[in-house]
């Protein structure tokens, strides 16, 4: 018995059904056709696992809640409130996902009483366009208690700056990250929020002045608070301003004034977790060294130290500007001071790597001072005066 078959029906077959492709000649599947059979699987598989790493990702971010964390900055003056404007910006430039809260003074509000009433209309800024939350303060200065300084063309000092160390009365955060406001933000910082638990991590002041050695070991270098990743306490808050009390009454401690880095550097000196200051502590004063003088930026013996200025700005988090006695970037260069100050070239001339990436640091955080802030900078100085002023001269 034959199961042929015949003509007729093959062709009511493939006209149900298609006809088979077959290659010239030989009778076989084409090999367009063979790649498509092979491709399918490979193609379930590629999406099968996309889904997995998308599912996988998503559940990681969330086992993250980002409003557990928090950076803030503190402004006691028009200058670096400002100045905070910016970093928060950048953080939202940068997509940061933690909490942003501004430690303000009190006798300060976000209601606009006039075009005049700059700090007013900075704050409403802070709040409403980079979602900031607005945490008043009382300002605090070696003293204690004290009055935010004057106007916009007031110079900022040092003296508030234990004003910072309220940023340990956020208790409602499990984890802050304080930034001094008179620096660049350059990368996104929200992996620290996630670092092995520590009361305190910071980077250490490098610049310093060379460690002391001992027979053993070397002193090391005090801590800096440009970079604070801490864990909100009001005891420890409590216990650093206690002892500030105590050292203005002990004579042993009026040699000089003290600052929030005295206090951090009595309380965690030997127990902060220390962050490298390379890549989180540069200082615009680096670029102004000479080639050979990096090895302690670079944390490097010095005939192991390479210099790359490009490459040191491209992996930096933050640069903070510190070029004493030059000004800080929100007033105008004197002409005499920069040709002072401005780093050498250091490769001839040619390209001037340094002065370049410096002179753009500054010119970059003014251009947006004015454009974000819509400040424009204090008139510079005479800088002899300026120079005597500061203990320059």
């Amino acid at each position: 018995m034959s199961f042929d078959i015949d003509d007729e029906d093959r062709e009511h077959y493939y006209r149900q059904y298609g006809r088979p492709q077959k290659d010239k000649g030989n009778g076989l599947p084409t090999i367009a056709s063979l790649r498509r059979s092979r491709i399918l699987p490979y193609a379930l598989i590629v999406l099968v696992l996309l889904l997995l790493l998308y599912l996988f990702s998503g559940r990681r971010d969330a086992a993250v809640d980002w409003h557990r964390f928090a950076y803030s900055v503190y402004a006691t003056d028009a200058h670096s409130l400002c100045n905070a404007i910016l970093i928060f910006e950048s953080l939202k430039k940068l997509g940061s996902r933690a909490d942003k809260v501004l430690l303000y003074p009190q006798q300060w509000d976000a209601t606009v009483h006039s075009k005049t009433d700059r700090s007013s209309q900075l704050l409403k800024m802070a709040r409403d366009k980079y979602k900031v939350t607005l945490y008043p303060v009382q300002v605090l200065g070696e003293n204690g208690a004290t009055q935010p300084p004057g106007g916009l063309n007031a110079e900022s000092t040092w003296d508030t700056s234990i004003t910072k160390l309220l940023a340990f009365d956020l208790v409602y955060y499990d984890r802050v990250v304080h930034l001094d406001s008179d620096l660049t933000l350059l990368k996104n910082l929200d992996h620290l929020f996630l670092l092995p638990k520590t009361q305190i991590a910071m980077p250490r002041a490098y610049w310093s002045d060379v460690p002391i050695r001992s027979n053993d070991q070397a002193q090391p270098w005090p801590l800096t608070s440009l970079l604070m990743v801490l864990e909100p306490s009001r005891v420890e808050l409590k216990y650093m301003l206690e002892m500030l009390t105590s050292w203005r009454i002990d004579a042993n401690f009026t040699s000089g004034k003290r600052y929030d880095m005295d206090l951090l550097n009595y309380r965690f000196g030997s127990s902060a977790l220390m962050l490298p200051q390379r890549p989180y502590g540069l200082l615009t004063a680096e670029f102004r060294r000479p080639s050979y003088d990096h090895a302690t930026y670079l944390g490097q013996p010095e005939a192991l130290a390479k210099w790359d200025a490009q490459k040191v700005i491209d992996e930096a988090y933050l640069v903070h500007f510190s070029d004493w006695p030059l000004p800080k970037p929100w007033t105008m260069w004197p002409a005499e001071g920069l040709a002072e100050i401005q780093p050498n070239c250091t490769d001839g001339g040619s390209t001037c790597t340094e002065r370049r990436i410096w002179k753009g640091l500054y010119e970059d955080f003014r251009l947006r001072r004015r454009d974000i802030c819509k400040i424009l900078s204090v008139p510079a100085p005479k800088w002899d005066t300026w120079k005597a002023d500061h203990g320059a001269s």
